[in-house]
């Protein structure tokens, strides 16, 4: 299973229980919670106005801007859940407080370091000794790019191989901004559901039937 895969799985776990309250339906003035009943775990509320849509909630929170309904912007036609981080994060006005769209990844930095001294010529007898070092250097848990960019910087291997000019990209996009754009596409399929007179259940029958 891919991990975009997986990451939509878990999203629609974490809202399987979830009721939607319309408190405010004028036009492109919305305000929409989603929430299990009697918990405020996973909960979200999407706000719009002319040109903005903002989410709130649990997971953090995040105002975009493009269109005069931005529920238009987001909108899944195809119903599948499908979210575009790099295009629609060009679009945020605002970011959650708790830091930005993007956290320093360890996988990104393992796989860095693996596939840049994978190119180093090293004198023979020094290859398991050189391995060795960078899964040592790997498996350090830091906390943040400017860390591991330093202890890069300050690596040098057996035989004085290091790494030059290493400038990797070493974030990914973060859990929470990912799980909120997912809250958006779910929140508005479900407002769409709504105003169609359908539920969740009548439209997976539907895609089931291969009819939308």
């Amino acid at each position: 299973m891919g991990a975009v895969m997986a990451d939509q799985i878990r999203f629609l776990r974490d809202v399987r229980d979830h009721r939607m309250t319309i408190e405010l339906d004028q036009g492109v003035h919305r305000s929409i919670k989603f929430s299990r009943p009697g918990s405020n775990t996973y909960y979200f509320r999407l706000n719009t106005w002319p040109g903005h849509l903002a989410i709130s909630g649990d997971m953090g929170s995040y105002v975009f801007s493009r269109v005069q309904d931005m529920f238009d912007f987001f909108r899944d036609r195809e119903m599948i859940g499908r979210i575009n981080p790099q295009y629609w994060h060009e679009k945020a006005d605002a970011v959650d407080r708790n830091g930005g769209a993007k956290r320093y990844s360890p996988e990104k930095f393992r796989a860095a370091i693996r596939e840049e001294s994978a190119e180093w010529q090293v004198r023979l007898g020094d290859a398991q000794k050189i391995l060795a070092e960078i899964e040592e250097l790997a498996s350090e848990g830091f906390g943040h790019e400017h860390e591991a960019y330093a202890a890069v910087r300050d690596f040098e291997a057996s035989g004085g191989n290091s790494f030059d000019c290493f400038e990797s990209e070493l974030t990914d996009w973060d859990f929470g901004y990912l799980w909120l754009l997912r809250a958006i596409v779910w929140g508005i399929k479900q407002y769409d559901l709504h105003h169609q007179g359908r539920t969740q259940a009548d439209h997976d029958k539907r895609v089931l039937a291969g009819v939308l």
